[in-house]
C-alpha cells in the first residue's frame, strides 16, 4: 500500500484553533509503523515524492490514527525531516520531540480533542492493505511507554545532534513511573536538555532540575476557579502561582499557557487571567508564556475576547519584566532564545 503523510501546523495539537510547526512526533511515529509493515510510505512533498498522476496513492495522512500506542515505533528522524522542524519552545538547537505516553493520566479536560468521542482501531494487515476496523470507544486507553525505552530513544535523539527534548506528551507520567525516570535520566548523564507538558501538581521539582530538565509547560487555562471547574481541568486557582513559583525556585524554566474566548466568561474575567500571567512574568515565576482560543467541537466561544489574547505580551511593556529577562541571560544560547521569541512576537498577525 502506498501512503503519502501530509503534516501539517495542526497534526501535533490538542486545540482546534492552536496551530504551531512543531514536529509532529505521532504522526511520524505512526509513519514508521507502516514503513515496518512493508508499506510504500512518503512523508511530505519532496522533489523524490511520487506526484498524483504518477502514483496513486491508496492513503493520504494528515492527521494521527487511532493506532494503538504501545504497539508504535520510534520515528525514523531522517525519514521525517525532523532538523526542518525548529519551533516548540527550544533554547537549544537542534531540538526534537518525542512521546513517553498517549495522552494525559487526568484526561477529564473538556477543550482537549483527545478527550472527545474517538475510535478504536482493530489493525489487520495484509501486504497490500490495512484494514481498520472502527467500534466506539468513549475512553482513549492511557498507556505509558516503559522507561528504559524512553531513556533509550533520548540516547539515539543525541547520538543524532539534537541538544533538547521536548515530551509531548499531553501530560508527562508522574507517581513512580516519574520518580524512575529521573532517576535514570540522572544516572544517564545524557548531555540533552529534557522539556515536557505538566499539570499543575506538587511533584519534586529540584529532582527535575538535577536530572537535567530544564522547561516545564503548565496549562493553567484560566484564573477564574468556575471555569476551571467548567472545562474539568481539575486545578484549583489557589495552587497555580505556589507550584509555578516552587518550580522556578528548583532552577527549572516554568512556560505557561493560558485560554481565553469562553462563552461563559466576561471582560472581566479574560482581565484576570492576563493579571495573572503578567504577574507571573514579572515575577519572574513563569519564563514564558503563551494564550490560545477557546474552540470546543459546538463552535460556540466569546468571540469578543479574541481581542485579549495578544494582551498577555503587554507585559514588555513593564521593565520589571525585562529586568528578570536580561538577568536569566548567561551564554549564547540564552541570548538567542531571546532574540528568537522577540522575533515570534513582531511576526505574528
Amino acid at each position: 500500500m502506498r501512503i503519502l503523510y501530509l503534516p501539517n501546523s495542526y497534526s501535533q495539537q490538542r486545540q482546534r484553533e492552536k496551530k504551531a510547526n512543531i514536529y509532529p512526533v505521532l504522526l511520524a511515529m505512526q509513519a514508521e509503523w507502516y514503513r515496518k509493515q512493508g508499506h510504500e510510505v512518503y512523508w511530505g512533498i519532496t522533489k523524490d515524492t511520487p506526484s498524483w498522476e504518477e502514483r496513486a496513492y491508496h492513503k493520504v495522512i494528515e492527521q494521527p490514527e487511532n493506532l494503538p500506542f504501545l504497539t508504535l515505533p520510534r520515528p525514523d528522524r531522517i525519514f521525517t525531516y525532523a532538523k526542518s522542524y525548529t519551533s516548540g519552545n527550544y533554547k537549544y538547537l537542534p531540538g526534537t520531540h518525542i512521546m513517553s505516553a498517549s495522552g494525559c493520566w487526568w484526561g477529564k479536560c473538556s477543550f482537549c480533542v483527545e478527550n472527545e468521542e474517538v475510535f478504536q482501531y482493530k489493525v489487520m494487515n495484509t501486504k497490500n492493505s490495512v484494514a481498520l476496523t472502527k467500534t466506539p470507544n468513549f475512553h482513549k486507553p492511557y498507556e505509558v511507554r516503559p522507561v528504559e525505552d524512553v531513556i533509550s530513544e533520548i540516547e539515539e535523539c543525541k547520538s543524532l545532534g539534537f541538544r533538547e527534548i521536548f515530551d509531548d506528551s499531553a501530560t508527562f507520567p508522574t507517581g513512580r513511573w516519574l520518580d524512575e525516570f529521573i532517576r535514570s535520566l540522572g544516572r544517564s548523564k545524557i548531555p540533552v536538555k529534557f522539556s515536557c507538558n505538566m499539570r499543575v501538581v506538587d511533584i519534586d521539582f529540584s529532582s527535575m532540575r538535577n536530572s537535567n530538565f530544564r522547561m516545564l509547560l503548565f496549562g493553567i487555562e484560566s484564573a477564574n476557579q468556575y471555569t476551571l471547574d467548567r472545562i474539568s481541568k481539575g486545578v484549583k486557582v489557589e495552587d497555580i502561582i505556589p507550584t509555578i513559583k516552587k518550580a522556578y525556585e528548583a532552577g527549572l524554566e516554568p512556560h505557561i499557557s493560558c485560554m481565553l474566548g469562553y462563552p461563559w466568561e466576561t471582560d472581566k474575567d479574560s482581565r484576570n487571567t492576563i493579571r495573572l500571567v503578567h504577574f507571573l512574568l514579572r515575577k519572574g515565576y513563569a519564563k514564558t508564556a503563551q494564550a490560545s482560543f477557546y474552540c470546543p467541537p459546538d463552535g460556540k466561544n466569546n468571540e469578543s475576547q479574541r481581542r485579549f489574547v495578544k494582551k498577555i505580551y503587554n507585559v514588555g511593556f513593564d521593565p520589571r519584566f525585562w529586568f528578570r529577562r536580561l538577568r536569566d541571560i548567561k551564554n549564547m544560547d540564552d541570548l538567542k532564545y531571546l532574540w528568537r521569541g522577540i522575533k515570534s512576537y513582531y511576526a505574528k498577525d
